[in-house]
């Protein structure tokens, strides 16, 4: 039987946080703000794939590779398949000052990781498939730690449970 130790939980848990924070800081080279903010439109766009009233829920079952080009070609036919997100949804998502996000904004299509337009909102840029495709593995091997101590230490309930 494997000995429990709650604190290798949090330990791994925040220690995802942090490899994030500076994976997001080194790959992406912006802010932390602006990063979110590059994660508030990535979400937009998911959160259409998993909801049946959005006409793109038929992609629910998106595998990681298949995701971007979709991505990618959605955002240039965006009046057809997505729901406009505008600078001040983002601002509201994140309790950012609306003047942070589109100074932010702005500079993230300077990158070209966003695109904006005040008709069509904003929406992931060309150069964003790859900025995530060498985050995501870095990502997820953090996460599979965080999960394997949660799991080795009784589940998200028991630990739950254990902090009321």
């Amino acid at each position: 039987m494997v000995k429990k130790k709650p604190n290798e939980v949090v330990y791994h848990v925040l220690s995802h946080h942090i490899d994030h924070y500076r994976q997001a800081k080194k790959i992406f080279k912006t802010d932390y703000d602006s990063h979110m903010i590059t994660i508030a439109v990535f979400t937009h766009f998911l959160y259409g794939t998993l909801n049946p009233s959005h006409k793109k829920f038929q992609y629910e079952d998106l595998e990681w590779g298949e995701m971007y080009p979709l991505v990618k070609g959605l955002s240039k036919n965006k009046k057809k398949y997505l729901d406009k997100l505008s600078l001040f949804s983002i601002s509201q998502i994140l309790d950012m000052p609306k003047e942070t996000v589109r100074r932010k904004v702005d500079a993230l299509c300077k990158d070209k990781q966003l695109e904006y337009s005040i008709t069509d909102g904003v929406t992931v840029g060309d150069n964003f498939e790859v900025l995530a495709k060498k985050i995501a593995p870095i990502d997820l091997l953090s996460m599979e730690r965080a999960i394997k101590a949660i799991d080795k230490n009784g589940g998200v309930s028991k630990i739950l449970k254990n902090l009321r």
